[in-house]
Order: C-alpha cells, then sequence, then structure tokens
C-alpha cells in the first residue's frame, strides 16, 4: 500500500490501455467524487485481479458487461476475500465504426467482444476480437482490418472515416477492495 505523509494512496487497477473506456469512466468518477488516485492500466483481467491481489492496488474496477465480469468478482471474492465495495451507472465513451480511407467496401471489423451487440454488424466478413477499443483502433491505422468499433473521439485522425456513429451505452461499473460495500 502506498503511502504520502501518512496518508494512504488510492491505486486503482483497471483494464488499459490508457485512452480506453475504463479509463474514461474511471477518470471521470474519480473526478466526480473529488477522490484522486494512481491508475495501473492492465491488459487483462486476470493481471487486473493480480495486482489487488498482491497488494499493488487498492481497489480494481471493471465493467459489469466485459466478458470475464463474473468470474474476476467470484474469484476476488471467494479466492482472495476481496469484496465488491462499490457499484454505479454510468455512461461510456461515444463509439462509432471507423474504417481506414481507401477501402471501397470494408470487409473486416474488430472489436471488444463487450461491445459485440452495440451496433448492427451486418455487412462484415469477418469480426476479430481486440484487447481494447484502443486496440481495434490501432489495427486500422496498422492496416491490420479495415474497421474499427471504437471512440468515436479517433475519427478525427485523418486515416479513417466514420462509417456509423453509436450512442454511448450506460453500463453498470464494479469496485472491488478490502473494504466495505457501498452502493451508489
Amino acid at each position: 500500500m502506498e503511502r504520502t505523509n501518512g496518508e494512504e494512496i488510492l491505486v486503482y487497477a483497471t483494464l488499459g490501455p490508457e485512452g480506453s473506456n475504463h479509463d474514461y469512466v474511471l477518470r471521470n468518477r474519480l473526478r466526480d467524487t473529488g477522490g484522486g488516485a494512481r491508475i495501473l492500466y492492465e491488459p487483462s483481467a486476470e493481471k487486473m485481479l493480480d495486482r489487488c491481489v498482491n497488494g499493488e492496488a487498492t481497489h480494481l474496477m471493471i465493467c459489469a458487461a466485459h466478458p470475464r465480469a463474473a468470474d474476476v468478482v467470484a474469484i476476488a471474492q471467494y479466492t482472495h476475500g476481496i469484496l465488491l465495495t462499490e457499484t454505479f451507472i454510468a455512461a461510456s465513451e461515444p463509439l462509432a465504426i471507423l474504417c481506414r480511407r481507401g477501402i471501397e467496401r470494408p470487409r473486416t471489423i474488430a472489436l471488444h467482444p463487450a461491445t459485440r451487440r452495440y451496433t448492427s454488424l451486418d455487412g462484415f466478413d469477418e469480426i476479430i476480437d481486440a484487447t481494447s477499443t484502443v486496440a481495434a483502433f490501432d489495427g486500422v491505422v496498422q492496416g491490420l482490418w479495415d474497421c474499427a468499433l471504437t471512440q468515436r473521439r479517433f475519427a478525427e485522425n485523418s486515416r479513417v472515416w466514420m462509417s456509423r456513429s453509436v450512442e454511448a451505452a450506460r453500463d453498470a461499473w464494479l469496485v472491488l477492495s478490502h473494504g466495505k460495500m457501498q452502493l451508489s
């Protein structure tokens, strides 16, 4: 546990990378609650949980819609005694289907599995699972696939065009720690 001047510093482990939807929601939550914290970004739910188990993080936050959320909560509580201490509803960042310029008929789209049902994917020949919405976008820019379901703000990049806008989802978010339960 980190301390500054004898006071505990909150450290949140969440799914990354920086700029991801988990980052967006956590930063907004900390701003809205007036709390400060250090954020550790992890590429997987398992690594995020390990940070909390090992004492490197005081809290972990995961979207309830994430495919691994149920496992994280169960393993945290029943194996490690890390409890679900807070729940809240928050809007995610608005999304869009962004496609690489120069592609006449987009055939492939990458997305994070949690976003698969956010919009129709009819017309795509192949759907590719990405580790995050940021990774999905990076793959478009790198030429790995034609399109990505990713943050709408990336439409400012001159190498892509917006095929479809997707409104922000409102999801349940889960915070686990060694503390007491709070519902908000």
